[in-house]
């Protein structure tokens, strides 16, 4: 299990648990960057259409898929809280509210700020979690970011479950398709003085977590902060394989 540590925090949390998705395009993408294929889980076009925005509907599947491999470990659906970082959002959604504004369809008074915090909803939703529900959005959104999130409500007692995710839905030229990627990882608190592997230990300064790193990809190209999101997860899923095999 992968262990974090964050500079001028009491304490740690604990990756239990986790799942990576990703269209077909993305999952090339992804094993191209040194992630196995193997611990990627492959999202059929037809399953992120609907009535639902895709980054909605890939949260919500990868909620589905990671209660199946991990049940939740408590019964109080308020001890849970979902943290999720999301470079683009609900960007459909969004656009399609802003058309209905533009032909007089829709009040503005009916305008919502909240678009990005879809994401978080559609999967706290699957996953039956009460408890906080947090979006963290913009271009360097990154999972470590919602991490450090999830492990201030750790450390403070107010949840005992933190469920951290990174999302990305890049559409392509028609907005009618496109490809994307969901990580979603259990995680809970633990005392610092617990015995781990080193090679297990990450240790993160919350300072360097939204400092400017490079560039976003190339037109809707993936970011670093997506690859950056599988390759946390990666270890712990290569682990739960290994030891099913066992």
């Amino acid at each position: 299990m992968t262990t974090v540590f964050f500079h001028g925090l009491r304490g740690a949390v604990r990756l239990r648990a986790a799942v990576v998705l990703a269209t077909p395009g993305f999952r090339a993408d992804l094993s191209q960057d040194h992630v196995p294929e193997a611990l990627v889980t492959e999202v059929a076009a037809q399953d992120v259409r609907g009535k639902q925005d895709p980054a909605s509907l890939l949260g919500a599947l990868a909620a589905r898929e990671l209660t199946t491999a991990s049940p939740a470990g408590d019964d109080d659906p308020f001890s849970r809280g979902v943290f999720v970082s999301t470079r683009r959002g609900n960007q459909r959604s969004v656009r399609a509210f802003a058309g209905a504004l533009a032909a007089g369809r829709r009040s503005p008074s009916t305008f919502s700020v909240a678009g990005y915090n879809i994401v978080a909803q559609s999967t706290a939703r699957e996953l039956a979690a009460r408890g906080p529900s947090v979006v963290l959005a913009g271009q360097r959104a990154t999972l470590d970011g919602a991490l450090f999130l999830a492990a201030l409500r750790l450390g403070s007692g107010a949840i005992r479950t933190g469920y951290v995710g990174h999302v990305t839905w890049l559409p392509d030229a028609t907005g009618r398709s496109g490809e994307g990627l969901a990580v979603l990882a259990a995680v809970e608190h633990v005392d610092s003085a617990v015995s781990v592997s080193e090679q297990h230990v990450v240790a993160l300064d919350p300072a360097d977590l939204y400092a400017p790193r490079g560039t976003d990809g190339p037109g809707g190209a993936p970011a670093a902060e997506d690859f950056a999101a599988a390759h946390r997860v990666a270890p712990l899923l290569a682990d739960s394989r290994t030891a099913g095999v066992r």
